[in-house]
């Protein structure tokens, strides 16, 4: 387990209620200088030694949009397209914004966590694809697992690579100033653990669904990942996924499809991800709430809980986040009286220094005190 302090562990200790407050305002003030805190509400416990459960959800962003691409009209524009989005992802600093997210970790030090857009860029040079070659690009640009795991590394943190799973793996061309370069991305989704958390029975699996783009030849493919996590003594279903982001149709079917592998789930299921579904009203939103999952979200003073979406290069002054579709669900489990949900990511302290936001979503951290 990390040497680093347990921020809410610390909380648990039997100390008296205003003691508590008051060592909470001077942590977060360490945290922010001088600037203006909100401060959350924390959770009252009844039994001062009992671990409580912490998560956090993550879209940790590509680094561009790909819908100029997808959505190109003539496979002309393919090469342009491809290098507008690669300069786009190295403008985008991901070690830079990897330190941030790193950081947000370390001030919460969940004992789960699920990623998403985890990517793996590579190239190759001179490219095949133009000419129909189909030698695949090895030689990597950047990777972003490996950059956040060394990041936590940095911090003092103890984090494993519990599960993933692989989703889109797309190669194609770009104009470069040496020539044609082939340009690969491959899509992960990770559910990191802390290192004091026992896990098994993790399992990764795509979708049947697929969304088509039929003017590149190209399927979308998405999927979750799953484990078994034992947290004082409980054992939780924990699972990490990312919906399609493009077309409803194929959103709406997928989230049946995880409903419908987890539906004979006895464990106390926490499911984290990107749903692409807005709350309270998206379709995909109400078929959980169907399903008998509960979002843990507690709407009140310190915020909505909107965590999408930063301009696409994430450098708007003012936060742009809008719409609610970064989750924490749960099922199977009677929530307890103390829930604390925390946006993070979303406050202009934690821009970086040249102006970048860490993601252009906030991540969500969910703290579960139970007796």
């Amino acid at each position: 387990m990390s040497k680093t302090m347990n921020l809410y562990g610390k909380f648990l200790k039997p100390i008296s209620s205003v003691k508590i407050v008051i060592l909470l305002f001077g942590i977060l003030l360490s945290f922010s200088g001088c600037e203006k805190i909100q401060m959350p509400m924390l959770p009252d416990t009844s039994t001062p030694d009992a671990e409580p459960l912490i998560v956090m959800t993550y879209n940790v962003y590509v680094g561009s949009s790909a819908e100029p691409l997808l959505t190109v009209e003539n496979v002309l524009q393919v090469p342009t397209e491809v290098a507008n989005m690669y300069n786009n992802v190295i403008a985008s600093d991901f070690p830079g914004r990897a330190a941030a997210i790193a950081k947000s970790i370390k001030a919460y030090q969940p004992h789960v966590v699920g990623l998403q857009e985890i990517s793996l860029i590579r190239q190759q040079s001179p490219g095949d694809r133009i000419a129909g070659g189909t030698v695949p690009a090895e030689e990597v640009v950047m990777d972003f697992l490996q950059i956040l795991m060394d990041a936590l590394q940095a911090e003092g943190l103890d984090y494993q690579v519990a599960a993933q799973i692989q989703n889109i793996d797309v190669e194609m061309p770009m104009f470069a100033d040496t020539g044609i370069v082939d340009v690969r991305l491959t899509d992960f989704d990770v559910l990191l653990t802390r290192g004091d958390v026992a896990i098994s029975r993790a399992a990764s699996e795509n979708y049947a669904n697929v969304l088509t783009i039929d003017m590149l030849a190209l399927e979308v493919h998405r999927g979750y990942t799953a484990i078994d996590a034992t947290v004082a003594g409980v054992t939780y279903r924990v699972v990490n996924t990312h919906l399609e982001a493009f077309a409803q149709e194929n959103r709406v079917a997928q989230t049946q499809e995880l409903v419908d592998i987890l539906s004979d789930e006895t464990l106390p299921v926490i499911l984290l991800g990107d749903f692409n579904t807005a709350a309270p009203d998206g379709t995909g939103y109400q078929i959980f709430l169907s399903a008998g999952y509960v979002d843990v979200w507690q709407m009140d003073s310190e915020g909505t809980g909107k965590t999408c979406c930063q301009d696409d290069d994430i450098l708007n002054e003012v936060s742009d986040l809008s719409k609610r579709i970064d989750l924490i669900f749960v099922r199977n489990l009677e929530l307890p009286t103390s829930v604390l949900t925390h946006t993070v990511g979303d406050t202009p302290s934690e821009r970086l220094d040249s102006g970048l936001w860490p993601s252009d979503h906030a991540g969500v951290v969910a703290h579960l005190a139970f007796e």
